[in-house]
């Protein structure tokens, strides 16, 4: 017999509070739009049929754009004011891209440039901002003034006393304005078992775990949690045990079948390595991804037309230098302007990387060798390049061309990855996004020669870092430390 889990496929939910918002802003950029065609004077004819048609396809886009900058995902009510700004600020991001976007079609399909009316635009775009601000501010306000009252707030229950439950606890207990109310922690061990096998697991899963303290004081068994839930003590259940107890969390989930709580489980990934952590769809049925390139789909679009935009807006300005160095070159030595190296792409993809030669040979695959201090291999005017970075250079076009990235973890030599992959765990890692001209590691002092295993593990441990907190921002970080930083470096032969 088939029960309900087997047949009945797993959906997303949205929190109330982010489709509220979603609605109050999509009602900000209307009336901003018609308090600004009225305020400007610029419209004779008032609120008109092309007003009523921008607006709606500005509430379109900025539902897009919204998406991809998380304007509403993980939606909160916050008590600080960095964490409000921010998320005016994300707003303001994606309405901004949306601006844009609509500039675009403007002059595409409906008028020249000379004939757009900049004053009412700009006045939209302005009272649009504030009436996010006021959204943000009205809803805040609100629900916390509802919880403070005793309303909007679910009682929680916790399955499970161990490394999760804590961390489950914490977020709760740290985090009030969301609305939740602990009631009580429930598990058949006691918190003082859970210290006794934090102290024998091995320390591949400690690290994992972190500095989360291994157990939690229960308020009773999963046998009590049942009877409570029957009462009506709490109205939700966050089942936090390891994927091991599987049968046992089967168990609960059929014990609490027969009560009115909603039930949740925690997955558990404290026990495994995670950088890019989403949940895809497969005809109903969930999977969350352990090892994922965090920039597919729409990510991916974007990062692709930031790296057109920035190496397109660079090579415009390094042109002649690079004619100046393809000069100096070949007035030093003899061989190649441009040395194409073999590394490794997205997905462990060869590439040939573009640097300008700075060598006397050509070395490449299990032939390469890495330059050293004063290595005799390298020219003059080869040094002067390698110490600069300025032989990189090249390696724009190679963005241009779409194999590498502006930002990325460094491509590094074939012989390298062949020996370093089985060395250091989990080094292939670093190939699930396109490497990069800068990146995280380089800006934080990880740049040029890596002669021993420590450094590479902790270039290793920045590149993965880096995946996963990819966001558009953290590469326009990167990018603004680079230049600041210069590209030199101490180990940079």
């Amino acid at each position: 017999m088939q029960t309900l889990s087997s047949r009945t496929p797993i959906v997303a939910s949205q929190h109330p509070l982010s489709l509220l918002a979603r609605v109050l802003d999509s009602l900000a950029i209307g009336i901003s739009l018609f308090i600004a065609v009225n305020i400007t004077g610029t419209a004779e004819e008032g609120w008109i049929r092309v007003h009523a048609f921008y607006a709606l396809l500005a509430i379109l886009l900025m539902q897009f754009y919204a998406e991809f900058f998380h304007v509403y995902q993980n939606w909160k009510i916050t008590n600080t004011f960095l964490s409000r700004f921010w998320m005016v600020a994300l707003a303001t991001l994606a309405w901004m891209f949306t601006g844009l976007t609509l500039l675009i079609i403007a002059l595409i399909f409906d008028q020249s440039i000379e004939h757009l009316d900049w004053v009412l635009a700009g006045a939209w775009f302005v009272i649009s901002i504030l009436g996010f601000m006021l959204v943000r501010i009205v809803l805040n306000a609100s629900v916390r003034f509802l919880r403070a009252h005793g309303i909007n707030t679910r009682r929680i229950a916790i399955a499970g006393a161990g490394p999760i439950g804590r961390h489950v606890k914490s977020q709760i207990e740290d985090n009030p304005w969301v609305g939740y109310e602990l009631v009580g922690v429930y598990d058949n061990r006691s918190h003082l078992d859970y210290h006794h096998v934090g102290r024998i697991i091995n320390r591949r899963k400690q690290e994992a775990v972190g500095r989360l303290k291994q157990g939690l004081p229960v308020d009773g068994t999963f046998e009590d949690m049942v009877k409570a839930a029957e009462k009506g003590e709490f109205d939700v259940v966050f089942i936090t045990m390891p994927m091991r107890a599987e049968h046992k969390i089967l168990e609960i989930t059929r014990m609490l079948s027969n009560t009115m709580v909603a039930v949740y489980v925690v997955p558990d990934f404290y026990s495994m390595e995670t950088h890019f952590t989403h949940i895809v769809d497969i005809n109903g049925v969930p999977a969350v991804s352990v090892y994922e390139n965090p920039v597919s789909g729409l990510r991916g679009v974007v990062k692709r037309t930031e790296d057109i935009v920035f190496s397109l807006a660079i090579l415009t300005v390094i042109a002649v230098p690079m004619i100046l160095i393809a000069i100096g070159i070949k007035a030093t030595s003899k061989g190649p302007i441009i040395f194409k190296q073999t590394r490794y792409g997205l997905d462990g993809k060869p590439i040939k990387v573009w640097k300008f030669r700075t060598m006397r040979v050509l070395e490449d695959g299990t032939d390469f060798r890495q330059v050293t201090k004063d290595d005799p291999r390298v020219t003059r005017f080869g040094a002067y390049l390698r110490r600069t970075s300025l032989d990189e250079l090249p390696q724009f076009i190679n963005v241009l061309m779409g194999t590498m990235s502006i930002v990325g973890p460094r491509p590094h030599a074939v012989a390298h990855n062949e020996a370093y992959r089985n060395i250091i765990g989990g080094y292939m890692l670093r190939h699930k996004i396109k490497p990069g001209i800068t990146g995280w590691a380089q800006v934080n002092g990880l740049r040029g020669e890596t002669d021993s295993l420590d450094k590479m593990q902790r270039r290793v441990i920045y590149d993965i870092d880096y995946i996963r907190k990819w966001s558009i921002f953290l590469d326009i970080k990167i990018i603004l430390m680079t230049i600041i930083k210069g590209f030199t470096g101490e180990t940079a032969y």
